[in-house]
């Protein structure tokens, strides 16, 4: 099948497209050596991007920022991520696509929770990134439902591997200088997917298309870790012993109300794959084991 996959020459898309080509699909990666550019924005290079193909994979976004610097993050969000992604599942639409995969975040339905979350748990968007991308599911629901063309929007916790450089490069970083890293209770266990793991879950939702028009899946690695545990298994594959300090619980509220970021790092935030399991055979092939030793291996190889 000839698949068009936007934002392919990011994080993600690095790691999909090989997959893909191997799976015996027909590119047509915009952005890459030889391929045409799109501007999700305006529309511009679409119409030839998409031409014959079966189906398209959303990946482009405006994704969170730690240092915003725009004057208002929620217009800038809803730029690309809502009527970015109009643009895109019009498009897509016109080219007679038959499939439409976008990529989500399971910030659309909050920043944490002390309960499980599936894909029939309320949503309540806490950042203007998270209001953006539930805002963009909506647009998916909309377009896609009145199309006839299937869509599935896949929610992602947060995603590590090779070329990301969120959260986790960072704690390698700090392992890497042998710096005490805060431990907080151990229930405080967080939801995370491997980038290959996520490309594996792409794969399924192309390979068993749901029935529905619009189904919607949370992707996850197979266990939850207390981030604690994280910064142990990356110490491990450095080599260095774990420096946790302790810190108690009215420190940790008081930082909370300082910064977002401590916030995310602190705070319990679990989802369910079981619906992604049940319906499309979700099964995550990466360990979190692996996972992190590719990670810090990648991160090792970067900073040389």
């Amino acid at each position: 099948m000839r698949i068009a996959v936007t934002g392919a020459t990011g994080f993600i898309g690095s790691h999909l497209v090989p997959s893909l080509v191997a799976a015996g699909h027909i590119m047509s990666a915009p952005g890459s050596e030889g391929a045409p550019v799109i501007d999700v924005v305006t529309g511009e290079g679409m119409p030839a991007a998409f031409s014959g193909c079966g189906a398209v994979i959303h990946l482009a976004a405006r994704n969170h920022v730690l240092k915003e610097n725009e004057a208002d993050p929620l217009a800038a969000y809803r730029r690309v991520n809502v009527e970015g992604t109009r643009n895109v599942v019009r498009e897509a639409v016109r080219a007679g696509a038959r499939l439409f995969v976008h990529m989500s975040s399971v910030k659309a339905m909050g920043e944490e929770s002390e309960a499980v979350l599936d894909e029939n748990s309320p949503c309540a968007p806490k950042t203007s990134y998270g209001i953006s991308k539930l805002e963009s599911e909506e647009v998916v629901m909309q377009e896609a439902g009145k199309s006839g063309m299937r869509a599935v929007i896949l929610r992602l916790p947060m995603t590590y591997g090779p070329g990301n450089r969120g959260n986790l490069p960072r704690m390698v970083r700090w392992a890497e200088r042998g710096w005490p890293f805060p431990f907080f209770s151990p229930g405080n266990l967080r939801s995370m997917v491997y980038v290959g793991n996520l490309a594996s879950g792409i794969m399924a939702s192309l390979e068993r298309p749901p029935a529905e028009p619009v189904s919607t899946y949370i992707l996850k690695d197979a266990e939850d870790h207390p981030t604690a545990d994280v910064y142990a298994a990356i110490c491990r594959e450095l080599g260095r012993s774990p420096r946790l300090v302790h810190v108690p619980a009215t420190a940790v509220r008081l930082l909370g109300r300082l910064s977002q970021n401590f916030r995310t790092v602190t705070a319990s935030f679990r989802v369910s794959c079981a619906k992604a399991e049940r319906e499309i055979g979700y099964m995550p092939p990466v360990s979190f084991e692996e996972g992190i030793a590719k990670t810090v291996a990648w991160c090792r190889r970067s900073a040389s």
